[in-house]
């Protein structure tokens, strides 16, 4: 492999797509954003229901003027941490109905939770209950997370949501991986989860957390041909590069946190963390801004752009990064 630095449909044969000829021949791209939560301290006229209404749906709009194939939500869809399982519920309800228009042109729409999406009273049972149907997630994950954990192939792109909070320490159900990444091989592996696998300056509640449950977790997506990891968590844009600390630095594994869809920013440290082994090296940050990723598959080469709003409904390329598989 050459490194160049620089959701859901009514049927249910929609979520497993074979590779085809023409598949690998297209053009084709698909999107990856999260955070769009509201912050009832925030006080700001676009923050209802729990989402900040106002970025959520600019990014939904973009997802259809990129004429992506799917989208990949990281994770805090709404703000939660409701004591009262109703008010969770409308939440999430408020958000799919906002989405409802990549619902309605079969686009599939592929969201993990977040710690705000985990943290509710009955949080499991009531993102099942709106998570139903037509709108459901894959139902191929691990027993225990059904409709959190999952996959989703396209072509040559094998996608993969994680859910983090049904395993302890911030941690992944690995076995499941295993057995998918084994299973399902294809050309292009990305992942996502709703915290970084790596901290990037501002949460100190990562997967650092469980630092040798991450690192395998790492390694084995290494080993299937990943080079891309997606998260949020923190509400700013950071594009970091991942080598081996000594020895063979091995390839490079990007680790983007995109928690740009409208949730209030965050500032930003340097990398610390439980990072032994392990050489971080920020290759962009951005702070401020919203945004989301596009992600165009083209033959073997992958290119993923964050893109930044510059404006009302105006979004711009930011930041860059390319590579090939053979």
């Amino acid at each position: 492999m050459r490194i160049h630095s620089g959701l859901v449909l009514a049927a249910s044969l929609a979520f497993v797509v074979g590779t085809t000829h023409s598949a690998l021949a297209e053009k084709w791209c698909f999107v990856v954003a999260g955070d769009g939560r509201a912050d009832p301290r925030e006080h700001r006229p676009e923050d209802k229901d729990g989402i900040n209404t106002l970025i959520t749906a600019e990014i939904r709009d973009a997802v259809i003027a990129e004429k992506a194939k799917f989208l990949m939500w990281t994770g805090d869809l709404v703000y939660g941490y409701a004591k009262n399982p109703d008010e969770f519920e409308k939440q999430l309800r408020s958000w799919r109905d906002l989405m409802e228009p990549l619902y309605t042109k079969h686009i599939p729409v592929l969201a993990c939770r977040g710690n705000h999406d985990s943290s509710s009273t009955d949080a499991w049972a009531r993102w099942d209950k709106v998570f139903a149907g037509k709108y459901a997630l894959p139902k191929n994950g691990p027993a225990g997370e059904k409709n959190l954990t999952f996959y989703y192939t396209r072509g040559p792109v094998l996608a993969i949501g994680l859910d983090q909070y049904q395993q302890k320490g911030e941690a992944i159900n690995q076995p499941w991986l295993d057995e998918v990444l084994k299973r399902h091989k294809k050309p292009f592996v990305f992942a996502m989860g709703h915290e970084p696998a790596f901290m990037d300056g501002h949460h100190k509640d990562t997967m650092d957390a469980s630092p040798e449950k991450r690192d395998a977790m790492w390694e084995s997506l290494i080993n299937a041909g990943a080079r891309v990891f997606f998260c949020g968590h923190d509400h700013l844009y950071d594009h970091m590069i991942v080598t081996r600390a000594t020895g063979d630095p091995g390839v490079e594994m990007q680790q983007f946190v995109a928690g740009t869809a409208g949730a209030p920013f965050y500032p930003q440290g340097e990398y610390a963390g439980n990072n032994t082994g392990w050489k971080l090296s920020r290759l962009k940050s951005i702070l401020n801004t919203y945004g989301y990723i596009v992600v165009t598959i083209d033959g073997k080469q992958a290119t993923i752009v964050f893109k930044g709003r510059t404006g009302p409904g105006r979004y711009e390329e930011m930041d860059k990064f390319t590579y090939t598989v053979h």
